[in-house]
């Protein structure tokens, strides 16, 4: 029973890190005052606390039988202590010269993916698990991942670079025949929660200069659609597997790679044109290019349109390179094991 207690504990530790960080996204780009005992930092401090609770229990009692994820998300528990004792003397030392992936900022987020990793490894068929690891890859992209650069080639090359990998071993290590598009309706409804919650809260900037004037808290963006890719994959490796039998490791990796890649680029491609339409200018979709930081100097047409890059264009060279990275990355999520 306390095992079972503990494994909730994780799994809601996870979710709460990646919920926590996005409310910090918000407080900073709506406040703008970022102190130590912020609710958005305490909630952080207590969804690890919770974490580490949850994984001392499991790696105690079931020593033979998940010690592996329990140990994973302590050991990120510890990393995470000592990234934030780290960044208060990195701060005072350099303050906002710092920039924003300094050392101790890189090693939060190795500690962020040690505790989420390692619950999910306690848990491999949880949903919300598999939810919560695309959430932190989410939170860790986010500045790449603004609906005005979903046409360029650098966000496609990392979204096929990075979720096929956990997709493809959600899809084989879940319990059901649809456990990547579970975990991709966590992760839809997890990033959606604080879209449609957040702005429900008022608040304004405490710091100048403000280019954006704010009154409630900033939506975040609102999540990438990948249930798509991830229902193409289930159906792929799950629903009907005798197909991706007929190959060995590197043909079941290419089909998946190939299905992510196209099913991903047309959807995402199309959906990011509506995001930044009017039409999506509403408290469900937060687009229409209304919600920015309140620093963020940005000129009103730029808000609207998709944002070229020199050199990034999505050519059929790059979309070719991104499918490649699919591949790859799929054939290294095949290699999950439990």
């Amino acid at each position: 029973m306390k095992s079972r207690i503990a494994q909730i504990a994780l799994l809601l530790a996870a979710a709460g890190v990646p919920l926590s960080l996005l409310w910090d996204y918000s407080w900073e780009s709506t406040i703008g005052v970022d102190l130590l005992w912020s609710p958005p930092h305490v909630s952080t401090y207590l969804a690890i606390a919770l974490a580490a609770l949850g994984a001392l229990v499991l790696a105690i009692r079931e020593r033979a039988a998940r010690p592996l994820g329990a140990w994973v998300a302590l050991w990120g528990a510890v990393a995470f202590l000592t990234a934030v004792l780290f960044d208060r003397w990195w701060q005072s030392a350099y303050g906002l010269a710092a920039g924003i992936w300094h050392p101790p900022q890189l090693l939060k987020a190795v500690a962020f993916f040690a505790v989420i990793g390692g619950s999910w490894r306690c848990a491999p068929g949880s949903a919300l698990a598999g939810g919560s690891v695309l959430a932190l890859i989410g939170v860790v992209a986010l500045p790449s991942t603004f609906a005005n650069r979903q046409h360029g080639a650098p966000f496609h090359l990392l979204a096929c670079a990075v979720f096929p990998l956990v997709l493809t071993a959600l899809a084989t290590l879940g319990r059901h025949r649809f456990s990547a598009t579970a975990a991709a309706l966590a992760y839809t409804l997890l990033v959606g929660a604080m879209v449609w919650l957040l702005p429900l809260f008022p608040a304004a900037p405490l710091t100048g200069p403000i280019f954006n004037p704010r009154d409630h808290l900033l939506p975040s963006p609102f999540p990438l659609l990948l249930v798509a890719p991830a229902l193409a994959l289930d159906l792929l490796l799950r629903v009907r597997p005798g197909t991706a039998r007929r190959f060995d490791a590197w043909g079941r990796a290419a089909e998946c790679g190939l299905a992510f890649a196209l099913v991903f680029i047309v959807v995402q491609w199309t959906f990011s044109t509506f995001l930044l339409s009017p039409a999506a200018d509403s408290w469900f979709f937060a687009g229409g290019g209304r919600h920015w930081p309140f620093f963020l100097q940005i000129h009103p047409s730029a808000k609207t349109t998709f944002w070229p890059e020199p050199g990034a264009d999505f050519t059929p060279s790059r979309a070719l390179a991104a499918t490649a990275f699919a591949i790859l990355s799929a054939r290294l999520g095949l290699c999950v094991r439990r």
